[in-house]
């Protein structure tokens, strides 16, 4: 019996669904010409790419040179950890000397020029200013009088200064000073002598430590007129200025009672004065003015600035002073003022003041 043609369709079996196929497309493969011209385009990039980086960091290195130059000649100035902010001497700029003028050398009180460069040959400052426990007060070696503040000042207890601080000592004494100041400048136009900054400082502190030997006749300036007329120059004729003026042509013999009236230990103390007052000196003029252009040749490869000596003398050195020198500029971690090998004391002190 033959099924319904229904049931036949239904029991015929159906096809079976297949999704279709993508079909993936395969990219031609260039000709090998092709592919060396895209290579060689690629690497022309790359090397203009670096070109342009080159010119880049080099435009940069211009643009940010003079930056770097102030900031590391910032860096090189002196200084100390932990060290205080001192109040600096204010400056008026001249075309030959810095600090030249009276009112720019005492401008600062006890942070001023003059008590910064003779404080430091009293003792009682360090090179770079700050003060050391002598200035609080000590008792003086020669008379055993009480000294206090930057100039050892002591008269404090007498009844027309009557002060207690060391900041009163140094108002006072500044004052004291100025009056010599203006002193040595009258001796040194009647001599016709345009004394310099050293000269000048170096009769300061001449003044202060032996008042007469400074502003007497046949004093300082007097004995600074003749050493120059010997041929001296320089810290030699200050050094020679400053000894002789404790020559008394009256009595004809040497009148130093605290340096025991013999030429060997005057000089000696008159030299380490001098030494004192050109370290305290240069360092105020790095800190204040920077260096002199002539003096600030910086090297572009080493980006080292040029080595100043300050103490430069032409005659024969004392080793004692010249490795307390090395021993300060260490200590302060400074730049060396002397080159290596220049002066072997100077060297010694040097070495010694690091490992502090």
């Amino acid at each position: 019996m033959r099924k319904p043609s229904a049931q036949a369709a239904l029991a015929k079996p159906l096809p079976r669904y297949r999704a279709p196929v993508a079909k993936t497309l395969r990219s031609p493969i260039p000709p090998p010409a092709l592919q060396r011209g895209r290579r060689s385009r690629e690497a022309a990039e790359l090397v203009l790419l670096i070109h342009a980086g080159w010119v880049g960091m080099a435009l940069l290195l211009v643009a940010c040179l003079p930056a770097w130059k102030a900031d590391f000649d910032k860096r090189m100035q002196p200084a100390v950890k932990g060290a205080p902010t001192l109040k600096q001497p204010v400056v008026e700029a001249s075309r030959n000397h810095p600090f030249q003028t009276r009112q720019t050398l005492f401008a600062g009180g006890s942070d001023s020029l003059v008590a910064r460069t003779v404080g430091h040959a009293e003792g009682t400052r360090t090179p770079d200013g700050r003060k050391t426990r002598a200035y609080y007060g000590h008792k003086d070696p020669g008379n055993g009088a009480w000294n206090l503040g930057s100039f050892s000042f002591q008269h404090c207890r007498e009844a027309r200064y009557n002060c207690s601080t060391p900041e009163a000592a140094d108002d006072r004494q500044l004052q004291r000073l100025q009056s010599q100041h203006a002193v040595l400048l009258r001796r040194a136009a009647v001599a016709k002598l345009q004394m310099t900054l050293a000269e000048q400082l170096n009769g300061i502190d001449l003044a202060n430590q032996a008042p007469l030997a400074a502003l007497s006749d046949q004093g300082y300036i007097d004995r600074l007129s003749q050493a120059k007329q010997k041929g001296f120059n320089g810290q030699d004729a200050i050094l020679e200025a400053r000894v002789w003026s404790y020559w008394s042509p009256q009595k004809k013999r040497w009148d130093a009672p605290g340096l025991g009236n013999i030429e060997t230990s005057i000089r000696h103390d008159q030299e380490r004065r001098l030494l004192a007052i050109a370290r305290a000196m240069a360092m105020v003029q790095q800190q204040v003015a920077g260096l002199q252009d002539s003096q600030r040749a910086l090297n572009l490869l080493k980006l080292q600035p040029e080595i100043v000596n300050p103490y430069a003398f032409s005659h024969q050195r004392s080793d004692y002073l010249w490795w307390d020198a090395g021993y300060w500029d260490a200590k302060l971690q400074q730049q060396r003022q002397v080159p290596p090998g220049y002066d072997p004391a100077y060297d010694r002190g040097f070495a010694n003041g690091s490992t502090f």
